[in-house]
């Protein structure tokens, strides 16, 4: 057994950025596709976006995220996102990886988005994203958020 000074020191050089969060989230995933401006009827000004299921899946995976106990990294500080979205694979396809729509980098829009205000102050915070299209057997995003260590 080490001495307790060797033992302290393991102990405290374990995980010095506490601040990181696992969770997963079942589709339908939301996107963060285009948006358009228009004027109505009484002169007020509307947007709409493309995304059927933004508002739902920015809501998932915020109550996920809070349910996994994701602590919000402080200000000043980088994050790294990394998500990794399962598809169901289509009867005939011949394709390794699902590399057709949606893409990649509306998907990450979406939960960089979503995940504002949750697990970073803003999502300039965000210093790395890894985003990952797989076939699985189940829809669902898995999402890691890690403070960069300095």
């Amino acid at each position: 057994m080490p001495k307790t000074s060797e033992r302290q020191s393991v102990l405290t050089s374990v995980d010095p950025h506490p601040q990181t969060g696992y969770f997963e989230v079942p589709g339908p995933y939301g996107l963060k596709g285009s948006t358009w401006s228009f004027q109505d009827r009484r002169g007020k000004i509307r947007t709409k976006t493309d995304s059927k299921y933004g508002r739902a899946f920015a809501r998932d995976v915020q109550l996920a995220a809070r349910a996994a106990g994701v602590v919000k990294i402080p200000k000043g500080t980088g994050v790294t996102v990394s998500a990794i979205y399962g598809f169901a694979r289509p009867a005939r396809t011949r394709n390794v990886d699902p590399c057709v729509r949606p893409d990649a980098d509306k998907l990450g829009r979406a939960l960089l988005d979503a995940l504002t205000g949750i697990a970073y102050h803003d999502d300039g915070q965000v210093v790395a994203l890894s985003i990952r299209k797989i076939y699985t057997p189940q829809m669902r995003v898995r999402v890691l958020v890690m403070a960069v260590p300095r």
